[in-house]
């Protein structure tokens, strides 16, 4: 297994890397954030235009027909540079969705737009360490009756569907489109940890035509919600790696720079130790993560090479923000300075995954099972 990016993909990189460093600065952040944008429109559209919102999907649906791989290149470093673009809940799990599980019917009419920038999909992706209820779903008259609830729900006012996970009468699970407008559907905006606009969305009695169904909740749909899975947790573990190195990168211009007793403060020893060992975490980070894509994309969905992925994903950036935070000094607690969107998206990617100790547990069954 070879986890390095060829040179088609490390295109893909440059590529991303040159639009959203042009794009994303602290000040375009804090502009975006006096704004109350729901999302960065803006880089939405530049992303578009390049062809990487749609970098996996299919060419005959408007995309470019790449792998996971470069979808994770692009995850990773909108995560690096703080980018409010969602892009694990759109181009991942909803578009991903249904471009590999959907229907042709479903890819012709919800992927062109996507791939053009032209409208969006979210996803109420269920957050481990949330009590929200979830969604069930039965059915009537020829159609899915959908309940429940989720909360952390990105873009879902300005979404076209929301992709929603739903348990049927017997325990199967799948995957359905609601339109937030749609009779029964209810938006709650509320507050999250790293400060971006999502909702609390509420379903009572959603009827959704079996056109909008994704994946039937059925006995035959346990391995496409397996992959599902797999997906949304490995490319949550790609988000983080992106937050940390973003932090990382920080911290060691900062004690590059920052000098005491007439020298730079990453000479002194208990501060280039602490650095490194950040950046160890870091690489353990990138390793297992990178792992789980690459297995996707070889067509192998792992549980376990997913669950070691979240375990680190979830774990490491919290040692990762608490380095760059103390060498940073009494600076890193000003609002005003980038440093805090990292540790703020590091807190809310692990809440996500669960927290480390949840993934450990999620960890240490799979590897009992096996």
């Amino acid at each position: 297994m070879d986890y390095s990016h060829d040179e088609q993909q490390q295109e893909v990189a440059g590529l991303a890397a040159t639009i959203l460093d042009d794009i994303v600065t602290p000040d375009h952040l804090a502009a975006l954030a006096s704004s109350g944008a729901a999302y960065d429109e803006r880089t939405w559209r530049e992303l578009a235009r390049a062809g990487l919102l749609g970098i996996a999907l299919p060419e005959a649906h408007g995309g470019s027909g790449a792998g996971l791989v470069e979808l994770g290149l692009v995850v990773e470093h909108a995560a690096r540079v703080n980018a409010p673009l969602f892009l694990v809940e759109t181009a991942v799990a909803a578009a991903g969705a249904v471009a590999h599980l959907g229907t042709e019917a479903q890819r012709a009419r919800l992927l062109p737009g996507f791939a053009a920038g032209e409208s969006l999909l979210s996803a109420a992706i269920a957050r481990r360490s949330t009590a929200s209820p979830g969604f069930t779903a039965t059915r009537s008259d020829g159609v899915l009756v959908v309940d429940g609830a989720a909360a952390h729900v990105p873009l879902a006012a300005v979404a076209d569907r929301v992709l929603l996970p739903v348990t049927g009468a017997e325990g199967h699970r799948g995957l359905v489109l609601v339109a937030p407008g749609a009779d029964g559907v209810t938006l709650v905006e509320h507050p999250s940890v790293d400060r971006q606009r999502r909702w609390r969305l509420e379903a009572a009695g959603v009827r959704v035509d079996l056109e909008d169904v994704v994946v039937a909740p059925t006995a035959a749909s346990a391995e496409a919600m397996e992959w599902f899975d797999v997906l949304v947790t490995s490319f949550r573990a790609v988000q983080q790696l992106g937050t940390a190195q973003g932090a990382l990168a920080m911290a060691a211009e900062h004690v590059r720079s920052r000098e005491q007793f007439g020298r730079p403060i990453g000479t002194f020893q208990a501060v280039s130790h602490a650095v490194a060992d950040a950046y160890i975490d870091v690489q353990g980070i990138r390793l297992t993560t990178w792992r789980a894509v690459w297995l996707l994309d070889q067509g192998t969905s792992d549980p376990e090479a997913a669950a070691i992925a979240a375990w680190w994903a979830a774990d490491a950036p919290v040692r990762i923000l608490e380095t760059a935070m103390q060498v940073h000094g009494g600076v890193s607690v000003d609002l005003d300075y980038p440093l805090h969107r990292y540790f703020l998206a590091a807190r809310q990617g692990g809440l996500a995954l669960g927290g480390s100790g949840q993934t450990l547990l999620d960890l240490g069954d799979r590897m009992a099972v096996a």
